[in-house]
């Protein structure tokens, strides 16, 4: 004889119809967890840069300090950022802002976004204004503290100042830096390479162009100790830089250099440049270096200049003199 629940159908769980909610709600909280601890350890990070600014007498603010980016980004935000440093060449400094954004699943990368206008005052007491179009920076970090690689790029600068040579316009500028790899321990050079277009000084109606790529020996020591000490360290620790190539025109002017130049211990330009030039000989008269200017002339040439104990020279003759850099 038959039961007669045997022939009643299985009654079908239900754990199915909650399982995907209650998963999405979980992943829900460890996201919302993981950005507020994310935000907390930027905004922290961002208060201790701040203060190892102040400790070496750069005082930097923010009008306005925001966080932002839920759920898979972090954007910290700070508008009306202010220096006021009581050392060093830049005395202060006034610009819009800028907005740093990080992935939560890519933290180590991060993009800059700078907003102006800047204006800046010189320890000399010379002023800076700058405006753009747009300016970013990515910085990709090995460690939390230190950055292998950083990418800068801006385009439709504009300058004016009280130093002509630093007034003018840049159409589109780059510059580039890594730490070089090696495969036999960590690496301490850095590699280097800055381009611009369409730059024009106040005073000339000629755009100029540049691109340029080298290396710093033992870079990653000038990286990590901005200032004098850190440049006093780099040169100690027998710091180079090499200019693999530089060139630079302007019109029917251009001029291409080679070699590498290092500091010795009188803190003078040591090293060894290899010269190609044509028609500059007037830019360097009018920018100071009248003896050099003269040997370029305003035709094409070819040569080796050398820096020994703080003398410029073309083999034994001596075209000018140049005091200690610090």
């Amino acid at each position: 004889m038959i039961e007669p629940n045997a022939l009643a159908p299985k009654r079908k769980s239900r754990i199915g119809l909650y399982a995907m909610p209650v998963l999405v709600a979980v992943f829900g909280i460890a996201v919302s967890v993981w950005w507020t601890v994310a935000t907390r350890f930027a905004d922290a990070a961002f208060d201790h840069w701040l203060s190892a600014e102040a400790s070496v007498g750069r005082q930097w603010s923010c009008a306005t300090r925001s966080m932002a980016g839920f759920p898979f980004r972090i954007e910290l935000g700070c508008e009306g950022l202010g220096l006021a440093a009581s050392q060093g060449e830049l005395h202060t400094l006034a610009m819009g802002g800028f907005v740093a954004v990080a992935n939560l699943y890519q933290p180590s990368l991060l993009l800059v976004e700078s907003h102006g206008p800047l204006t800046a005052t010189l320890a000399n007491g010379q002023t800076l204004s700058l405006q753009w179009v747009l300016m970013r920076t990515r910085l990709h970090f090995e460690t939390p503290n230190r950055a292998d690689q950083i990418d800068w790029a801006v385009d439709g600068l504009a300058s004016e100042s009280d130093n002509r040579l630093l007034a003018g316009t840049l159409g589109h500028a780059e510059v580039h830096m890594r730490k070089r790899p090696k495969e036999d321990g960590p690496s301490t050079d850095l590699d280097l390479a800055a381009s611009l277009a369409d730059a024009v000084l106040r005073d000339s109606s000629v755009p100029a162009f540049f691109n340029g790529q080298g290396t710093i020996k033992q870079g990653v020591i000038l990286a990590d100790h901005p200032g004098l000490t850190g440049v006093e360290a780099w040169r100690s620790a027998g710091g180079e830089i090499g200019i693999e190539h530089w060139d630079m025109s302007r019109g029917d002017q251009s001029l291409h250099l080679s070699g590498t130049l290092a500091i010795d211990e009188t803190h003078r330009l040591a090293g060894k440049v290899d010269v190609a030039a044509k028609g500059v000989g007037e830019l360097f008269k009018e920018t100071g270096f009248a003896t050099l200017g003269s040997a370029l002339g305003g035709g094409s040439v070819q040569l080796p200049l050398t820096f020994a104990k703080g003398r410029l020279l073309i083999g034994p003759l001596r075209l000018a003199e140049f005091p200690p850099l610090y």
